[in-house]
């Protein structure tokens, strides 16, 4: 990778790798090195969010799931068909604060049926 490239066309490069079955851990290490040579590791998350998109393009979904607990296989295969696409990758956050429930955050739609956001909206119509 020579030059100055851009953040969508690095998030190309890396969906393309990765649908072309390379190792995702070896392409992003190559990223992630030409990103520290290029002093440009502050876009770190601006790439991850592209990278994300772009798999999106490709039928590759990366979501977010929080909950209070680790999911277990039945909810989490749910959680997956619940976000859609050929493939889902789940990145699991564990955050005691939502109480129950799971908040699922994909690319392109948030859903957030946890207790917390319950509560939040109850307290917002003064019920």
């Amino acid at each position: 990778m020579n030059g100055k490239l851009s953040r969508r066309k690095l998030a190309q490069y890396v969906a393309s790798r990765v649908q072309g079955g390379h190792v995702p851990e070896a392409v992003l290490q190559e990223v992630a090195a030409y990103l520290v040579e290029s002093r440009r590791v502050r876009e770190m998350p601006l790439l991850v969010r592209a990278i994300e998109d772009a798999l999106l393009e490709h039928g590759v979904v990366v979501a977010t799931v929080t909950s209070a607990r680790p999911l277990d296989d039945t909810l989490r295969e749910a959680v997956k068909a619940q976000a859609g696409g050929a493939e889902v990758h789940l990145r699991e956050i564990i955050d005691s604060s939502v109480l129950g429930g799971v908040r699922l955050q994909t690319p392109d739609a948030l859903f957030d049926g946890t207790v917390q956001h319950k509560l939040q909206a109850l307290r917002a119509a003064k019920v």
